[in-house]
C-alpha cells in the first residue's frame, strides 16, 4: 500500500511560517520570532544597500514590508544588485516585492514606485515600526527625499538605521528619534540641502574620517567631474545582509537600537604594503577633497 505523499509546503499561513523559520530555533526564541513576524519595516531605497536587507529580513521571518524606490534596473546595477537580465527596466521596489512573495507568499508588502516623496512619506513612516534609510543621495532629488524622510521619522519618533558602502567599507549609523533628543539627521539636514554638489551633501551627512583611503581619489574625481558615477562593489553591499538581521532582532527583542557598524573588507583585498601605499596616496588628496568641500558647501 503506497504512502500518502507529503506536500512540499504547508498551505495555511501559520504552519507555513512555523516551517519557514524552524531552523532559527535555538538562536531565535519563540517570543522573538513572533515579534519578528509582527514588526513593520520600511525600506526606503531598494538598490544595492536597501536591497541587501530585504531578502535576508524576509528569510529571517519579517512579514510586513513597505518598499519605496523610484529607480529601475540598468545593466550596470547587476554587479551588486540581486536582479537579473530579465528584470532590466523593472522598478526596484516592485522587483523586491515579488522576491519577498516568492519566499513567503503570506507576507504583506506595500510598494511605492515613486520613492519617498511628500505625498506618501507621512503614511509610510507612521505605519512603520522601523525604518532603514537607503535613499540614494547622488542626486539633488535624492538628498531632498532623505532629509524629508528623517524629518518625518523625527516627527513620528521612529528608530532609523542608515547605511552606505564605500569601496570595500560597509558602514552605517543610527538615528534614534524615539525620545525626541536629536534633530533630523543629527542637525545636518540644512547643510545637506544647501550643498552645491551631491557628494558635498553626502559628506555633510556622514563623517569625513570614515572615507577609506582607496576612495579619496574617487571622490576628488567626482568633484572635478572626471567621472559621473560612483563605483560600488557587490561584496560590500551584500555584507549588510549579515548585519541587518541581528540588528533588527536586537531592536524588536530588547528595544535597543545599535549605534552603527564599520565592516572593512580592505584587509581581505589588499596586502599590507598595498594598504600603506593607499594611505600615502590619500594623504595629500584628503586636503584636496576638503578644499573642494569648503567651496561647495
Amino acid at each position: 500500500m503506497s504512502q500518502a505523499v507529503q506536500p512540499l509546503k504547508p498551505t495555511d499561513p501559520v504552519s507555513f511560517y512555523a516551517e519557514l523559520t524552524c531552523r532559527n530555533f535555538h538562536f531565535v526564541s519563540s517570543d522573538l520570532q513572533k515579534k519578528l513576524s509582527q514588526v513593520r519595516v520600511l525600506i526606503a531605497g531598494c538598490g544595492s544597500t536597501g536591497g541587501a536587507c530585504i531578502e535576508a529580513l524576509a528569510r529571517a521571518g519579517v512579514q510586513h514590508f513597505a518598499l519605496a524606490d523610484n529607480g529601475s534596473y540598468e545593466l550596470n546595477n547587476l554587479n551588486r544588485q540581486h536582479a537579473r537580465l530579465e528584470n532590466l527596466g523593472e522598478n526596484k521596489a516592485a522587483f523586491h516585492a515579488k522576491e519577498i512573495k516568492s519566499i513567503n507568499p503570506y507576507t504583506e508588502v506595500g510598494v511605492s514606485e515613486d520613492g519617498i516623496n511628500a505625498q506618501n512619506v507621512d503614511r509610510l513612516v507612521e505605519w512603520a515600526d522601523f525604518i532603514f534609510d537607503a535613499v540614494d543621495v547622488t542626486t539633488p532629488s535624492g538628498i531632498k527625499a532623505k532629509v524629508l524622510l528623517h524629518q518625518k521619522c523625527h516627527k513620528f519618533k521612529k528608530p532609523v538605521l542608515s547605511g552606505l558602502d564605500l569601496g570595500y567599507l560597509q558602514w552605517g549609523c543610527s538615528y534614534d528619534y524615539r525620545r525626541g533628543e536629536i534633530a533630523p539627521l543629527k542637525g545636518k539636514a540644512d547643510a545637506a540641502l544647501t550643498a552645491k554638489h551631491p557628494i558635498a551633501a553626502l559628506c555633510a551627512i556622514y563623517p569625513l574620517h570614515i572615507i577609506p583611503n582607496d576612495c579619496v581619489s574617487l571622490l576628488v574625481d567626482l568633484f572635478e567631474q572626471k567621472i559621473d558615477f560612483a563605483p560600488q562593489m557587490g561584496c560590500t553591499s551584500d555584507a549588510l545582509s549579515a548585519i541587518i538581521v541581528p540588528a533588527l532582532m536586537k531592536l524588536v527583542g530588547t528595544g535597543e537600537l545599535i549605534s552603527g557598524w564599520h565592516l572593512d573588507l580592505a584587509p581581505y583585498r589588499y596586502t599590507r604594503k598595498e594598504r600603506f601605499s593607499n594611505w600615502l596616496r590619500s594623504f595629500a588628496l584628503r586636503r584636496k577633497m576638503r578644499s573642494h568641500l569648503r567651496r561647495l558647501r
